[in-house]
């Protein structure tokens, strides 16, 4: 079994996309919420935007840790011949995203 670090290092730059996309998520919530002057007779809505907006770049940091860990887990994994599965973590991110999204979907929801 060959080293392949090339698809460690890909791995390592579609958590960074994802980590930062989510980043940028979180940052345009909150800067929606904190615009939106249509719903300043709610202040319920408005309240739950920074906080949800926190939520997606907390979410974006934690997966910016968790891919600088993958990367040398994985890359002294492969060096050692096997490669570490990542079945749990993809539920826990998955999980988390979900989550979030439906916290935000609920807000929208309660705007409208």
């Amino acid at each position: 079994m060959g080293f392949f670090p090339t698809a460690n290092e890909r791995t390592f730059l579609a958590w960074m996309r994802t980590s930062l996309s989510t980043i940028s998520v979180g940052v345009a919530i909150t800067q929606l919420f904190r615009l939106d002057k249509s719903v300043a007779h709610d202040p319920n809505v408005v309240t739950w935007g920074r906080p949800t907006g926190m939520v997606f770049i907390i979410l974006g940091i934690a997966f910016l840790a968790f891919a600088f860990l993958r990367f040398f887990h994985a890359q002294v994994a492969m060096m050692n011949g096997y490669f570490p599965a990542s079945r749990g973590i993809i539920l826990v991110t998955s999980s988390a995203t979900l989550t979030a999204l439906s916290a935000l979907f609920i807000i929208i929801l309660q705007k409208s």
